[in-house]
């Protein structure tokens, strides 16, 4: 009896833990994922209201026929209103890119999106939230002003695996006649704390993921990817991930991005 007693004092505890830490989990935690950081896809879960956040990240890119290049990013997120944050970011890059020449550097785009969680998750019901995004073409050779829309779900699976399933609309508004102004993708993402009960500061991340080609007449590109997330301090996260389209796409697609960033919140 008292065997029994002192098990279910430790599945109690444990099941407080899970609870406290995802009640009080902060922007930069191990366990919230951020697009690119190191992977493609989001999960359900804004910053808190007041809450800022800073990530930088850097990749490797080797495209197919093309040079070595590399690719960095940097947002800023706010807290703006409950369950809402803004986020804006640029991305530079410089080197070999997918289905180009040009080596030069690109200052790249600046980006400004909001993303509003709906729901946490609680019984059979995943987390919901949307992300909206607009990308101002002040990089080199960019036209237009793009725009993304994500839906976004998580939903824990077992006792500690979470599923994400982010669905892309991604419109373009000045392209060639060559390349479509509308194009669709989905995302299907995995993440697991590593070492847990015994310890919560280390999560393991794959995906694999379909979106539609720019140019008309080829097919979607496949893309897969794995990657860890390590807290190393209070609001402080180091993230290292490899990526790599592995089918369709022509030359548009990269053989293999390897991604290093760093999160912090303040």
């Amino acid at each position: 009896m008292k065997q029994l007693t002192k098990h279910a004092l430790a599945a109690l505890s444990i099941g407080a833990f899970v609870v406290f830490a995802a009640s009080s989990a902060h922007a930069v935690d191990h366990n919230n994922i951020d697009a690119n950081r190191p992977l493609s896809f989001d999960d359900a879960e804004s910053i808190g209201l007041g809450e800022q956040a800073l990530e930088v990240g850097a990749a490797l890119t080797l495209p197919r026929g093309g040079d070595v290049g590399g690719e960095f990013e940097v947002e800023y997120l706010y807290g703006f209103a409950l369950n809402t944050h803004l986020n804006v970011g640029i991305d530079p890059s410089v080197g070999g890119r997918a289905d180009t020449d040009d080596t030069d550097f690109d200052a790249g785009d600046v980006s400004v999106g909001v993303f509003h969680n709906f729901n946490r998750e609680y019984g059979n019901t995943p987390a919901f939230s949307v992300r909206a995004d607009t990308y101002f073409p002040t990089g080199r050779d960019s036209q237009g002003v793009d725009f993304r829309l994500r839906g976004i779900a998580s939903k824990t699976v077992g006792q500690y695996d979470r599923l994400h399933v982010n669905v892309d609309l991604n419109v373009n508004t000045e392209t060639d006649s060559d390349e479509r102004s509308v194009v669709p993708g989905l995302i299907l993402g995995y993440s697991r704390p590593l070492g847990y009960p015994r310890r919560f500061d280390r999560t393991i991340l794959a995906e694999v993921g379909v979106r539609g080609s720019e140019e008309k007449g080829t097919d979607p590109i496949v893309s897969a990817g794995i990657g860890l997330r390590q807290q190393v301090g209070y609001q402080n996260v180091l993230d290292i991930g490899l990526q790599s389209d592995i089918a369709g796409g022509n030359e548009q697609r990269d053989n293999l991005r390897f991604v290093v960033g760093y999160s912090t919140a303040f």
